[in-house]
C-alpha cells in the first residue's frame, strides 16, 4: 500500500533464464541446443562500462522483498527473453517454449499468488495450439492474461490469421497486452549502438501495432476484447490517434471493418495504455484517452526501469489528482486484467 492505494503493476517482468527456466522445462530433444532466443546481444545492464543497471533478484522472494520497498502490492509478470516469441520460426520449438514459460511462471508465482501473477505466452505460428495453450494457461495455470508480441516476421498483429487466438482470449476474458522486445527497429542496421536501437523500438511498435488493431478492425470484431500497448509511454497517443483518424478519413474503404473512425476505438474504455511515472505528457493523454484507461508499469526488473522509485515518483506529483492517481497505479490494472481484490489493510 501506498498512502492508501492497493498499487498493481500492470507491466512488470520477471527473468526467465534459460537454466532456471528453459533448460528445466522443454522436453529433452530441446536442452542441447546452443542457442534458445535470438536477441540480447549488447550489454543492456551496462556491466561493462562499471555499473549494474536493473535488478537481478534470485527468485520470487526477492522479486517480493523488492516490490515491498516499492510499494507494490500486486505484480503482473510478463517474460524477459520470452517477448521474443514472435521471433522463433520452428513452430514445434515454440509450442514447447511457450509451454515450458507458462509452467516455469506458474510455478514463481505460486511463491504468493495474491502477489504475483502472469501472463502467458503462445505459439503465435500456430493459432490452434496457441488457443490450446492459452486455454491451459489461463484454466489450469491461473494466468490473467496473454503476451501478444509487436515483431512477428511477415504478419501484422491484425492479420486475420490469428483471428481465433484473439477470440480465444476473448471468450476466456482474460486481455490481450501488445509488447516488443526493445530490439526491433525495422533500421535495417542503421544504428551503431543500443542507445539508437532501443530508443527506435518501442514506441515505433506500439504505433505499429496500434495501426495494425485499429485498422485492422480488431476491436470490431471482438466485442469484449480487451488489449494494452506497454512499455512504451503514453505521450504518443494522442499525437498517433489524430493521425490514424486523419488519415482514415481520407481513406475509409481501406478499412472495410471500421464502423467508428480511430477515436472512437482508441478511446473506447478496451484500450489502455502504460505510462512512465516521470511523462510530462500523462494528464494531457487523460483528457483525450480518459482517466481508466493508463497504466502504472514499473518494468522491473530491467535495467530501464527506476526501482524503487517509480511508484513514489508517481504519487508524489502535483499535476495528478488524488482519484487519477488512484486508477493509474491500480484501478485500472484491476479493471484491464479482470480482477477483484480485497485491499488489505495491514
Amino acid at each position: 500500500m501506498h498512502d492508501g492505494i492497493y498499487v498493481v503493476d500492470g507491466d512488470g517482468h520477471v527473468f526467465d533464464w534459460v537454466d532456471q527456466c528453459y533448460q528445466r522445462h522443454l522436453p529433452a530433444q530441446y536442452r542441447s541446443r546452443t542457442s534458445y532466443w535470438p536477441g540480447w546481444p549488447w550489454d543492456r545492464n551496462q556491466a561493462g562500462q562499471g555499473g549494474q543497471l536493473g535488478r537481478a533478484p534470485a527468485g520470487p522472494r526477492d522479486h517480493l522483498a523488492d516490490n515491498d520497498v516499492e510499494g507494490i502490492d500486486l505484480a503482473i509478470i510478463y517474460p524477459t527473453f520470452g517477448l521474443y516469441i514472435g521471433e522463433i520460426r520452428e513452430t514445434d520449438y515454440q509450442i514447447a517454449l511457450c509451454r515450458a514459460y507458462n509452467d516455469w511462471v506458474a510455478d514463481y508465482c505460486r511463491a504468493d499468488p495474491e502477489r504475483l501473477k502472469a501472463v502467458a505466452i503462445v505459439p503465435v505460428r500456430d493459432p490452434t495450439e496457441a488457443c490450446r495453450e492459452l486455454n491451459r494457461a489461463v484454466a489450469d495455470l491461473g494466468h490473467v492474461g496473454l503476451m501478444f508480441p509487436t515483431f512477428i516476421r511477415g504478419r501484422n498483429v491484425a492479420d486475420p490469421f490469428y483471428w481465433p487466438i484473439y477470440g480465444e482470449a476473448e471468450k476466456l476474458g482474460v486481455p490481450v497486452g501488445l509488447h516488443a522486445t526493445g530490439s526491433e527497429t525495422g533500421d535495417v542496421g542503421r544504428f551503431e549502438t543500443f542507445l539508437g536501437v532501443h530508443a527506435w523500438s518501442h514506441v515505433p511498435e506500439q504505433l505499429i501495432a496500434a495501426t495494425s488493431i485499429v485498422y485492422g478492425g480488431i476491436l470490431e470484431v471482438f466485442e469484449s476484447l480487451r488489449v494494452a500497448f506497454l512499455e512504451s509511454g503514453c505521450g504518443w497517443v494522442p499525437f498517433w490517434m489524430e493521425h490514424l483518424q486523419g488519415e482514415w478519413e481520407q481513406r475509409r474503404h481501406d478499412a472495410p471493418l471500421c464502423k467508428e473512425g480511430p477515436e472512437y476505438y482508441m478511446t473506447c474504455g478496451r484500450a489502455y495504455y502504460s505510462c512512465e511515472p516521470e511523462e510530462k505528457t500523462i494528464p494531457y493523454v487523460a483528457q483525450w484517452v480518459g482517466e481508466d484507461q493508463l497504466l502504472y508499469a514499473s518494468d522491473y526488473p530491467h535495467f530501464d526501469g527506476e526501482w524503487p522509485n517509480t511508484v513514489r515518483l508517481l504519487a508524489g506529483r502535483d499535476d495528478l489528482s488524488a482519484g487519477l492517481k488512484r486508477k493509474i497505479l491500480g484501478e485500472n490494472a484491476l479493471r484491464f486484467y479482470g480482477l477483484k481484490t480485497a485491499v488489505r489493510t495491514s
